[in-house]
């Protein structure tokens, strides 16, 4: 009935949050989770392909605020926005450009492992927090980025196992609320969900010192005591406009304008009367052997003068491909990403690749931010968990998060100025400015433990000679040395 999270060998706050006085307020709550469900279950459908132009979706109450998509909506075949006429073939095409522009930004803002670096230089606080988040699971990353950039916001929730080990779940805006006062302090957090093959639905209630397991109207089922001293969430957000400023609602008209010429043209091309009508002269056809001609693909005729021809539409097909360039192009332009049937430049040098994706870069670095702020908040309460449990004094605001883009980056230039830039900057920051390297301190450790295994290689390899150091003049014996050189007469000896 809930998501079972246990706190181990920590202590725990005391003040309980009353439900009944706050009930309204829980209500209150409650309803406008309700109301935003609707929205974000839409963009929800977008993303996954069912569209406005070829599906319509009809929610049942037994599938609200499930994960399962198939649970939540009946499609009706043929029977959106974008109808069967005549019984005429009526195809409907599927071009997800918002899937793809998501995938892509997550792509590039978290396709790199994240990068920890300690302020004051305090190697055992990176150690700690990599030990406290190495169980999390390789996507963990990508889920929390990819709600965050579907819905504008995404939360992310807290916990200990039963290990007990510090855990994190990213509950999307479909499954969760936050209520905040003026300053953007979360007061508490609702946890709406269901439990496979169970009807009802459960609440929980998070807040500063506990989790309240409740029903769908807030009547108590059972309080469980968390070690965090604060509502244990973290927020992603993108902007105060939530999914006003999303993808979704940037391309969705184009999209649908998009995905609606397209299907139109498929239909022409598919059905044989749509781009052209049969003309017969002198031949009375009857209901039947429309039926007949349409199946069998021929019709026989008796009599005499009688003829047979199409009546062809002319489709100007140059107007179809520029309205369809230009919705393609409107898409990727709003969004600041990079068509790529667009023709590259003769200038393929890396400053003009860069400065083509600069657009997308700069929105990959607000993502970015966006995403710090969460990360922030699950450092923090890691930490409030390790100090408590093993009496440390770590300090989260200590840590620095470096994102290293997915985008293509040019090492060589990189490497080239760190050259220049030998003993004026420090090899660690150096370190981090290249593309491969996601751990400039572990790094450091490497090469300093490759330098002295050199060192011990190459001591091992040149031994020092046995021969002893010449000695200097001033120490040598000179008490049996000549006092006078004697007189040699040159010239004899010429």
């Amino acid at each position: 009935m809930s998501d079972n999270l246990i706190d181990n060998g920590v202590t725990m706050p005391t003040d309980n949050f009353d439900v009944d006085a706050n009930r309204s307020l829980l209500m209150k709550c409650l309803s406008r989770f309700t109301q935003q469900w609707n929205i974000y279950s839409k963009i929800y459908y977008y993303y996954c392909g069912f569209t406005d132009t070829n599906s319509k979706m009809s929610f049942s109450s037994e599938g609200v605020f499930d994960d399962g998509i198939f649970d939540n909506f009946i499609d009706g075949e043929g029977i959106g926005n974008y109808n069967s006429v005549n019984d005429r073939f009526h195809g409907r095409v599927n071009t997800n450009f918002i899937k793809r522009l998501i995938q892509e930004e997550v792509s590039y803002s978290v396709g790199n492992p994240i990068t920890y670096t300690s302020i004051a230089g305090d190697t055992k606080i990176i150690q700690a927090l990599k030990d406290g988040v190495i169980h999390f699971k390789a996507d963990h990353e990508t889920k929390l980025a990819m709600n965050m950039l579907l819905y504008s916001t995404a939360y992310e929730l807290y916990y200990i196992d039963s290990t007990p080990r510090f855990c994190a779940k990213v509950i999307s805006p479909r499954h969760g609320f936050a209520y905040m006062d003026n300053a953007g302090n979360v007061i508490f957090f609702l946890h709406a969900f269901r439990q496979k093959f169970d009807p009802k639905l459960y609440i929980d209630v998070y807040t500063q010192n506990e989790i309240i397991h409740c029903d769908s109207v807030f009547t108590v089922i059972s309080r469980q005591p968390h070690c965090f001293g604060q509502v244990p969430i973290g927020i992603a957000q993108c902007s105060e406009e939530g999914w006003l400023d999303s993808i979704y609602h940037d391309v969705k008209s184009l999209q649908d304008a998009f995905e609606t010429n397209v299907s139109d043209i498929s239909s022409e091309i598919t059905d044989n009367l749509r781009n052209a009508y049969l003309h017969i002269n002198n031949f009375d056809i009857k209901d039947e052997d429309l039926k007949n001609m349409k199946k069998n693909g021929i019709i026989a005729t008796k009599g005499d003068n009688i003829s047979a021809q199409f009546l062809v539409k002319n489709i100007n097909d140059t107007f179809i491909q520029n309205t369809l360039s230009t919705l393609e192009d409107k898409i990727f332009y709003i969004t600041a990403h990079i068509n790529p049937t667009e023709k590259l430049p003769s200038n393929t040098s890396s400053l003009a690749i860069k400065a083509r994706m600069m657009g997308l870069e700069t929105k990959c670095k607000l993502n970015q931010s966006a995403l710090t702020n969460c990360i922030r908040s699950r450092i923090q309460m890691l930490f409030i968990y390790l100090n408590s449990l093993k009496s440390t004094d770590y300090d989260y605001l200590d840590i620095k998060t470096k994102f290293v883009p997915n985008l293509p980056s040019d090492d060589l230039m990189v490497a080239t100025m760190a050259g220049l830039l030998n003993g004026k900057v420090s090899n660690e920051t150096m370190n981090a400015q290249l593309s491969f390297i996601d751990d400039p301190l572990n790094e450091a450790k490497k090469m300093k433990a490759q330098n002295k295994a050199d060192s011990v290689g190459n001591a091992l390899l040149n031994p020092p000679t046995d021969t002893p150091p010449s000695e200097p003049m001033s120490n040598m014996d000179m008490s049996n040395a000549p006092t006078k050189m004697p007189n040699m007469n040159m010239s004899k000896i010429a």
